[in-house]
């Protein structure tokens, strides 16, 4: 008889792991958008250069000016 009193006032562990979820999203949004205030457009612009660099979309050969 205690533990169903127990069961019925406390916190189930599904109830647990979607309050720790929902903490985590709730306090990454907020810490993600302070750093990107933070950091601003610089930060903006070193991201796109990396993503450029790393699908190759950068620094790549012109073959038209090879062949003259």
């Amino acid at each position: 008889m205690n533990l169903s009193l127990r069961r019925q006032h406390g916190l189930h562990p599904g109830q647990f792991f979607g309050i720790g979820m929902s903490v985590g999203v709730v306090v990454g949004l907020v810490l993600g958008t302070l750093l990107a205030l933070r950091l601003g457009e610089d930060a903006y612009e070193v991201v796109k250069y990396l993503i450029d660099r790393l699908a190759g979309r950068r620094d790549r050969v012109n073959f038209e000016l090879l062949l003259q």
